[in-house]
């Protein structure tokens, strides 16, 4: 009987080279491996320390932080980026990150410089999500800029991002919302706020429903959203805003996709392909979609959206966005129901699905949620009745396991 060892040496023709070795003692085959290691190590190319490593290349003249900040919203993130979410990084560059640390050159920022911001935003009294925010994008903006040979180090990783609270957010119950479809009936646009206590459509997927789209399904492959107008002048028109430039432009991914609606409106694809869905009409929403496809088409509609403007002003264009939620909490208001954001209506929706005992995967598909974590994130929690009647099926169980009496 032999003891047999083997170990694989590094290539030196491209081939293979392993040394194999045995002995009929088991001490003696332990100690031909150990010599092979000892040989292997000194053959093996060892990783280069801090000191063997060439020294860094120099860096590309960069300027401030605000120089470099503009320059990336503009030559990559507009192009890499929705437009709605550049135009939140664009916000918390202009009003927190440039006035706090814009000043200071590119090169010698320091993880100091970071938790400045964070102490510039908390004392300007912004929540701690929006701090988080502010951080975040700070923290893309420096790691393009180490990638890019901008800087040494990339200063934001060493700084632990802010925690951020946790808002105690009000849900709505049962009786909430029959006070509000109470408060609602009759009123112009009373599908709209039932299919988002029933379907749990996003604000955007709702208001961007077009007719043409609304079957024995809501088809909400679109969503109306407001995009901002950059200049396309190079500010040279004199104009302070993007919206009033002649050669105004929005400035977008290429596999960004969008329709024109009117102003600053446009139609564009949901975020993900999860969003992208049909959802199928039941009663009682059924009937009243109906009724209000009946109603749209016979109104100014030169969209032709579902739901439309019933202002003097505004008859039949695009229902904005924060014209809606005041619509909203108007009808809060008059339902006698708890203020909560419009947002609430979609945390609804899948307290009711949960409810009504439906599988959590068929839930995710129905909300438009990318993962049933999502879903269950979006749910509320068990109501007390639930919990209740879930303790006493157990305790049943557990008192007689046969189900006999």
């Amino acid at each position: 009987m032999y003891w047999q060892v083997a170990l694989d040496f590094p290539r030196t023709d491209g081939r293979r080279k392993r040394v194999m070795l045995r002995s009929r003692d088991y001490d003696t085959a332990l100690r031909k491996l150990a010599i092979l290691k000892l040989q292997r190590s000194e053959l093996t190319p060892r990783p280069p320390t801090p000191i063997d490593l060439p020294p860094a290349p120099p860096l590309v003249p960069s300027g401030s932080l605000t120089a470099w900040l503009r320059y990336w919203l503009a030559e990559i993130v507009d192009r890499e980026v929705r437009p709605r979410t550049a135009e939140s990084y664009r916000s918390l560059v202009r009003l927190y990150i440039e006035p706090a640390i814009g000043s200071r050159n590119l090169v010698d920022v320091t993880t100091a410089d970071v938790r400045a911001l964070h102490a510039y935003m908390r004392e300007a009294g912004r929540a701690a999500s929006t701090v988080l925010q502010g951080h975040r994008v700070l923290a893309i903006a420096l790691k393009q800029a180490h990638r890019e040979g901008y800087t040494h180090r990339d200063v934001a990783s060493l700084v632990r991002p802010p925690r951020p609270s946790r808002p105690m957010l009000l849900a709505l119950e049962h009786s909430d919302a029959s006070l509000i479809l109470d408060a609602a009936r009759g009123d112009r646009l009373e599908s709209r706020w039932v299919a988002a206590l029933v379907t749990g459509g996003r604000q955007g997927e709702l208001l961007g429903l077009e007719l043409d789209r609304v079957t024995d399904y809501l088809d909400l492959s679109w969503q109306l959203q407001r995009i901002t107008w950059q200049h396309g002048c190079g500010r040279l028109c004199g104009q302070a805003r993007g919206s009033e430039c002649p050669d105004r432009r929005v400035v977008a991914p290429a596999d960004h996709e969008r329709r024109h609606v009117a102003g600053g409106l446009w139609l564009t694809r949901p975020k993900t392909a999860a969003g992208n869905r049909r959802v199928p009409l039941v009663e009682p929403l059924r009937s009243l979609i109906e009724r209000r496809v009946d109603a749209a088409r016979g109104e100014p509609n030169p969209f032709g959206f579902l739901w439309t403007s019933g202002a003097e002003r505004s008859l039949g264009q695009p229902i904005d966005a924060s014209a809606d939620s005041k619509a909203w909490h108007a009808l809060l208001d008059r339902a006698g129901a708890p203020q909560v954001r419009l947002h609430e209506a979609r945390h609804f929706a899948v307290d009711l699905l949960y409810a009504a005992g439906v599988a959590e995967v068929v839930a995710m598909e129905l909300i438009g949620h990318s993962s049933v974590a999502m879903t269950r994130r979006y749910r509320s929690g068990s109501s007390l009745e639930t919990l209740a009647e879930a303790m006493e099926r157990s305790s049943k169980a557990l008192r007689d396991p046969r189900g006999q009496q």
